[in-house]
């Protein structure tokens, strides 16, 4: 019996350190899949600039298996007017499954235009934290 809660309080640590070391994911992560537990959490912070009228938005993923924490926020990369910085996005996955995330960079008011840049980021949970490339 206490073999058997070592191990669980082992695989939990284990699981807990890995997901932990796994983000924040990045422009450089555009294409991956990620393997994470049930109820991790994880960040996306991709480059760009509101005062351009681009944003980054969040437009597709399965809201059965991932959650979306709060709003995305903007970090600029100085206190100048008009500086670019990071969008930093977090979320958790909540079921066992499968999605791609996908996220834009576009402008709104520019309806019938393709976004400038698309992140899509795999994302396979129910496992023990695991990030896999690729």
């Amino acid at each position: 019996m206490k073999r058997n809660i070592c191990i669980l309080i082992f695989v939990l640590l284990s699981g807990m350190f890995l997901t932990f070391c796994a983000g924040p994911f990045t422009e450089k992560d555009n294409g991956r899949t990620i393997n994470l537990g049930i109820d991790d959490p994880f960040e996306i912070e991709l480059t760009g600039n509101p005062s351009t009228g681009y944003i980054w938005e969040a437009v597709s993923y399965d809201t059965l298996l991932v959650k979306q924490v709060g709003e995305a926020g903007f970090e600029p990369n100085s206190d100048a007017i008009g500086s670019g910085g990071k969008y930093t996005f977090r979320f958790q996955t909540v079921a066992a499954g499968q999605t791609t995330l996908v996220l834009i960079y576009y402008r709104k008011f520019e309806e019938n235009k393709p976004p400038a840049k698309t992140f899509e980021l795999k994302v396979v949970s129910g496992t023990m934290g695991r990030i896999l490339e690729e």
